[in-house]
């Protein structure tokens, strides 16, 4: 139970997550509105300095070309 003076709002549409690879490493993905874009949600991987590049980050926008 959640006790708040704030009327309950709905949250956003459940949202289809993909695993990618990007650059050798695995992301989870929310699609775009266009095809083939996705957006990092989150980073899978075991290595600390992966954490440190910017192009994993959550939020960064990828394209990704047609998949078999």
């Amino acid at each position: 139970m959640m006790w708040t003076i704030l009327p309950p709002v709905e949250g956003p549409a459940e949202v289809k997550l993909e695993v990618l690879e990007v650059a050798g490493r695995k992301v989870l993905c929310a699609p775009g509105e266009e095809p083939g874009t996705f957006r990092i949600e989150r980073l899978l991987s075991t290595d600390p300095m992966d954490f440190l590049d910017p192009r994993f980050q959550p939020g960064t926008w990828i394209s990704i070309g047609p998949r078999a």
